[in-house]
């Protein structure tokens, strides 16, 4: 007969700390492998986000969804406390509250958010980078190489700077958090993985900024 045991704890401090038998840990413990968490290793977040998506969709029998760089962004900055399986109910929710496969940033924070996920602090800046090079237009000089016609006066969209870009993801989080918590501003902070004094100052600056274009 073989054992196969699993646990998401130390058996090692547990035997130290008296809190695990002795005997039975040199028992288990004959060919021990570890699967590090999910935060150690956020190169292979792309990959599952990519297999669970596919996994979604086929049980769900709906379109498997394709994240934008900034949300995919999102997802690899946060710590994922449950690792796989968190990951994998924030994809289903997402598939759930989205009518559109194709889901930006904003919609993953939302979701992460209302499941009470605490963004982490470089978060929404990552996001922002992503979504930014995205949105980038493509040299004039490169265009004629990806097969796009060089386009006639008029056609480009507004860029819009990075600053702006990461000001405006932060803030539909914040929003996001708000809304969850029913305004309650010590709550939202808590959810945003941010002091409150950083939440009271941004919340001061956009009242400031909306007195100014009255």
């Amino acid at each position: 007969m073989r054992v196969i045991a699993a646990t998401s704890r130390d058996l090692a401090q547990a035997v130290a700390q008296g809190r695990f038998r002795e005997d039975l840990y040199y028992r288990l413990n004959v060919l021990p492998i570890r699967v590090p968490p999910l935060r150690e290793r956020r190169a292979d977040i792309p990959l599952l986000v990519d297999m669970l998506c596919e996994d979604i969709a086929l049980r769900s029998g709906t379109a498997a969804l394709e994240l934008t760089p900034a949300a995919l962004a999102l997802l690899v900055e946060q710590p994922w406390r449950g690792n796989v399986r968190e990951l994998r109910n924030a994809l289903e929710q997402i598939a759930l509250r989205c009518d559109d496969p194709r889901v930006d940033a904003p919609e993953v924070a939302s979701v992460l958010v209302a499941a009470g996920a605490p963004l982490q602090a470089g978060a929404l800046a990552s996001a922002a980078e992503q979504r930014g090079a995205a949105l980038a237009p493509v040299p004039a000089s490169d265009r004629g190489r990806y097969g796009e016609r060089p386009p006639t006066e008029g056609q480009d969209e507004p860029f819009e700077p990075l600053p702006q870009r990461i000001a405006r993801v932060e803030r539909e989080a914040i929003e996001a958090a708000l809304r969850r918590c029913g305004g309650n501003r010590v709550a939202a902070a808590r959810l945003l993985g941010i002091s409150r004094a950083t939440l009271y100052t941004k919340l001061a600056a956009w009242c400031v900024q909306n007195a100014d274009t009255v």
